[in-house]
């Protein structure tokens, strides 16, 4: 499972407006995409012809710094899926990519003050973004959300959104919404997603999941009275499955598979 884990050998650390040195890791993001070599590497600073608006440094791996840089990118990088690299790179590059695409995600979408419009600023201190005209604060933003697994003695239910990869189930997931507890969210997501009722909630484990800011918190639960009635929008199909004949499952680096894996293991 994807976590920022005490023995990796990336280090996060706030560092505004860095100057670059040899070796250092270049991060360029488009759309939820990162910029790659054409060996599908990520680039390092080899000399002053690489030229930025910004470098702004997330973090460390083997003394080198991550920098998340803010610009033209360099001639001959091409665009991959943020989520695609997962198996692509050791561990320690890809928890960079991840988090790095997260921090983009929020710069990139408070470039403006939201209360004077007035162009935001690092602060030194703390990893926020600060306006210079009427001082107004902006932390990363994290969106929680609930995912849970619900089972029925050996079946499991699993479920399809449309965005799947081709033949995926997984657990149920949604949004915490304003004045829900993370309980209650679940609840809500399970009724009006696939029409049942749960209970014996189970608080599981948490996953940061930076596509681009979400935290996943993931439970089980336990079946206790309804049909199946997906509701067409966020999911496509939904059915039980006995534990001993499951569909494809999501990747292991996701808290859904985490979960099932959790599951099996009795």
């Amino acid at each position: 499972m994807f976590l920022l884990e005490d023995d990796s050998t990336f280090k996060m650390l706030h560092k505004p407006q860095t100057t670059p040195a040899l070796g250092d890791y270049l991060f360029f993001y488009k759309n939820n995409k990162i910029g790659l070599t054409s060996k599908n590497e990520l680039p390092v600073f080899k000399n002053s012809s690489h030229k930025f608006d910004k470098a702004y440094c997330f973090g460390y791996i083997h003394h080198h710094a991550c920098l998340l840089c803010e610009g033209e990118s360099p001639i001959g990088l091409h665009y991959s899926d943020v989520k695609l690299t997962d198996s692509s790179f050791p561990k320690e590059i890809y928890q960079a990519i991840a988090i790095g695409n997260h921090i983009h995600h929020w710069r990139s979408s408070h470039y403006y003050c939201g209360k004077c419009a007035s162009v935001m600023a690092d602060k030194a201190d703390e990893p926020a973004l600060i306006c210079p005209q009427c001082h107004h604060i902006i932390f990363p933003q994290i969106s929680p959300s609930v995912i849970v697994l619900i089972t029925r003695g050996d079946d499991l239910l699993l479920a399809r959104s449309p965005h799947f990869r081709p033949g995926v189930m997984s657990g149920l997931a949604g949004f915490v919404g304003m004045g829900e507890s993370a309980e209650q969210a679940l609840l809500r997501e399970v009724r009006e997603e696939v029409g049942l009722v749960v209970g014996n909630l189970r608080y599981v484990c948490s996953q940061p999941w930076p596509f681009p800011d979400v935290l996943m918190l993931g439970f089980t639960a336990e079946y206790e009275d309804g049909e199946i009635i997906i509701d067409n929008r966020e999911i496509e199909s939904a059915a039980w499955f006995n534990k001993y004949n499951l569909p494809e499952l999501p990747h292991k680096m996701s808290i859904a598979r985490h979960l099932i894996d959790v599951y099996l293991r009795g």
